[in-house]
């Protein structure tokens, strides 16, 4: 055993039994005489493991109204996890495994004890003691261990998440880098000859306009070219390179000035459009014609959308953006942009929520891809969207979709304040 003096806790009401015991515990030769503390009740004892520390406690079974299986209940209630020894006169072995249930590291009848077998079972009851607060190290360390993995997947999730975001982006602005590519040496090359068809047709139609059948074909041979220019012309976006102006804008303005044009469309489709617009919003920084150009994009799809009627929502409001543990956390904020943290973190976000039929988990993923449409192959190109994703990226703001098919669909954009827009083509 440890060659240090142990210090032990006898708790027994017989005199004769706590000399015995002493006697035994002060003439062992393998370690230094024991401090002892005695206590005569159960209530003195609490008192003296609530305020000193001990190696090892010797309890009595019999001790009044209190025994010692019950005394051993109360320590172990207290989270006082010593190693105690139960003692008594007789060797009961109900008594033992009461004991053990209770919490007790051993048990010994008196008239069977002898100065090796209390030492051999002291230094049993100190190294399963040892042992258990090892173990008990062991499985926190592991515990720790595992919170620190799941965190570092979560970590990595996050971060595999922002990458394959990244991917998808970079994806996109070298489709739309490669479409602009494509428009700035074909479009006009092919625009000529459709220029060419159409001066033909429209001369073939005043010609033989007694020809009925030849005008049938005809007229259907201009809606072609039609379609085909008005490909070529959302084409030809992504080539040219346009001066932008930005300037202070007010977003309630423009949002108003874009449902004032789609008024008659809306009542024509019976859509009613509820304003949830918050008052007193500051100007924003941003190209009104190209913010303008993506409301209506957003507007123009949700009409499509509800044929059957329904309501478009649009809301708007200024929300803080942080970074916080690898994750984005947004509130509502003072609409005076000095009451808040930084100007660079607050957003003017405006949603677009509508009642039609919404947009398969599938498709959600592809909406802003160039050429990627869900509408019929003579209603869209698939361009609207793209454009629009690459007008809010470039104003540094991000925009979002979110939808549950068969339950709407809403579309929110998020802009910056102060304007930090990098250099686009389209």
């Amino acid at each position: 055993m440890d060659k240090q003096p142990l210090k032990i806790l006898i708790v027994d009401d017989d005199e004769d039994d706590v000399f015995f015991i002493t006697e035994i515990l002060n003439h062992q030769s393998s370690r230094p005489p024991p401090q002892i503390v005695l206590a005569d009740n159960p209530h003195l004892a609490l008192d003296y493991l609530s305020k000193e520390l001990f190696d090892i406690c010797l309890f009595d079974y019999r001790l009044g109204e209190v025994d010692g299986i019950e005394l051993i209940h109360m320590v172990r209630a207290r989270d006082i996890s010593y190693p105690i020894i139960l003692l008594t006169g007789q060797g009961d072995q109900e008594i033992a495994v009461e004991s053990m249930k209770a919490g007790a590291t051993d048990y010994l009848v008196k008239s069977k004890l002898t100065a090796t077998s209390l030492e051999q079972a002291i230094r049993h009851a100190i190294l399963l003691h040892k042992e258990e607060g090892l173990r008990k190290i062991t499985e926190a360390k592991l515990l720790k261990s595992n919170e620190d993995i799941t965190i570092a997947n979560q970590e990595l999730k996050i971060s595999m998440q922002k990458l394959q975001s990244a991917q998808n982006q970079v994806m996109r602005a070298d489709k739309l880098a490669s479409i602009g590519r494509l428009s700035a040496g074909v479009c006009h090359e092919i625009l000529n000859p459709i220029n060419i068809i159409s001066g033909h047709a429209q001369a073939l139609k005043l010609e033989r306009s007694k020809d009925l059948t030849l005008l049938q074909d005809l007229d259907s041979i201009m809606e072609e070219v039609r379609r085909v220019e008005k490909i070529l012309t959302g084409l030809l976006k992504f080539s040219r390179k346009e001066e932008i102006e930005i300037k202070e804008v007010d977003l309630t303005d423009n949002l108003n000035a874009v449902l004032d044009v789609m008024e008659k469309e809306f009542l024509h489709n019976n859509i009613r459009v509820d304003k949830n617009f918050e008052p007193g919003l500051p100007k924003i920084e941003v190209d009104a014609d190209r913010i303008r150009q993506v409301f209506l994009n957003i507007v123009n799809n949700a009409r499509y959308a509800m044929v059957d009627g329904g309501t478009l929502t649009i809301s708007t409001a200024m929300v803080s953006k942080t970074n916080k543990n690898n994750r984005r956390k947004t509130d509502i904020v003072s609409q005076n942009p000095s009451d808040n943290d930084t100007e660079d973190s607050l957003f003017f976000r405006i949603s677009f929520a509508d009642t039609g039929p919404g947009i398969r988990n599938e498709d959600i993923s592809k909406l802003f891809d160039p050429f990627f449409t869900t509408k019929p192959e003579d209603k869209g190109t698939g361009l609207g969207l793209s454009v629009c994703h690459t007008i809010i990226d470039k104003h540094g703001g991000s925009i979002e979709v979110e939808s549950e098919f068969g339950n709407g669909a809403s579309f929110i954009i998020d802009l910056p304040f102060t304007a930090n827009v990098l250099h686009f083509d389209s």
